[in-house]
Parts: structure tokens; C-alpha cells; sequence
């Protein structure tokens, strides 16, 4: 609840910049807009946003669990978007970003409850899920620039960057997590697979 109770401060206050820019041009009739329209295009931009957002992570519950293949090249992080998002400081930020996978899922995300292969492919399969969403949330959101045509700089791509990064921040994490999941996952069945060879060896001795 704390990491949202973040999550929300950075979009409020993003938004009261926005509209602080927004309604000093206004003022200063810099631009025709007034006022009262720069708050009722921001708000209705940021739900619309928040609406796409919503319908795109119900959406992507629904894509067939055969399609989720963790070793497909697209889910695969590359060593040099590893040391950017380290660059970027991931590490420290990571831990902050909110987990809103127990909402369209009773799964959360937040940590490990269970060490076995079967917990932890699923776990995978969910940061695979949490990518697309929050991906698709980023192209699907370049919609509101058809919805809002008028005030381009002032309105629609401040409030799609926005939007964006806030999508943008938790697929990578998902992203940067996922190898050491994988790595768990392997190492794993590998554990399993030496005592059920161990179990045979010991039955064909006996």
C-alpha cells in the first residue's frame, strides 16, 4: 500500500506541474485555452488513460497460457539492457515500484511464497504477463493524441509521457527480475531430476 500511496503522490504531482504550466500560459494568454478547460482536458485525459490502462491488463489475462514461452528471444533481457537499467539505478528502485498483480490476479508478485518448479514457472509466466500489459498500456495510450487534437504539447504528450513512464518503470522491472527466476527455475528441475536418478539408482541396487 505504501509503494502505491507513491506511485499516486508522483502522478498528482506530475499532474499539478502540468496544470500549473498549463494554466500560467493560460493567464497570461500565451495560449487561447482557459483555465477551466486545461483542468477538464487534464482530468479527462488522465481517466481515459487510466481506463485504457484498465482494459488493456484485463485483456491481456485472457491470452492463452501455451503463448507465455519465458525462452522466446522477445522475453529475453540482453546484456546491455541489463547494465542500462543498472545505470539507471534499478537496483535501488526496484523494491518501490508497486505490485498490482494480485488485483486482476490472485497472485501477487511482491515475493516468493513458495521453492518449487512448479511456483516458480508460473511466477515467471506472470512477470511475462505484467511486460505485456504494461507495454501494450504504453502503445495503446498514444490513443489519446486522436482524442485530444487540440493543445498537442500542452495536453496529449505530457499526459502520454507520463502515462508512459509509469507504465515503463514496472516492465522493467519484470524485465530485469525474470533471468534470476529463470535461473531458480533450471537449477530446480535440475535438483529434482539428480534425486529422481539417485531414487532409481538406490531401487535398482536394493
Amino acid at each position: 500500500m505504501l509503494k502505491l500511496k507513491g506511485y499516486v503522490y508522483a502522478l498528482c504531482i506530475s499532474l499539478t506541474i502540468l496544470f500549473a504550466i498549463n494554466a500560467s500560459l493560460s493567464v497570461s494568454n500565451i495560449c487561447s485555452f482557459s483555465v477551466g478547460y486545461a483542468f477538464c482536458t487534464m482530468i479527462g485525459g488522465t481517466l481515459l488513460l487510466f481506463l485504457l490502462d484498465t482494459v488493456v491488463a484485463i485483456v491481456i489475462q485472457f491470452v492463452p497460457k501455451k503463448w507465455i514461452n519465458p525462452y522466446f528471444w522477445g522475453y529475453k533481457i540482453f546484456k546491455f539492457e541489463r547494465k542500462l537499467y543498472e545505470f539507471f539505478g534499478i537496483r535501488k528502485w526496484k523494491d518501490k515500484i508497486p505490485e498490482m498483480g494480485g488485483v486482476f490476479k490472485k497472485f501477487s508478485k511482491a515475493k516468493i511464497e513458495s521453492h518449487t518448479p512448479q511456483y516458480v514457472y508460473h511466477f515467471i509466466s506472470e512477470t511475462i504477463y505484467g511486460e505485456m500489459s504494461h507495454t501494450y498500456s504504453i502503445v495503446v495510450g498514444a490513443l489519446i493524441f486522436l482524442v485530444m487534437p487540440h493543445y498537442i504539447l500542452n495536453f496529449a504528450l505530457p499526459l502520454f509521457l507520463i502515462n508512459a513512464m509509469l507504465n515503463l518503470l514496472p516492465a522493467m522491472v519484470q524485465r530485469y527480475t525474470r533471468p534470476k527466476l529463470i535461473k531458480m527455475y533450471q537449477r530446480m528441475l535440475a535438483q529434482n531430476q539428480q534425486m529422481l536418478y539417485n531414487d532409481q539408482e538406490q531401487t535398482l541396487t536394493r
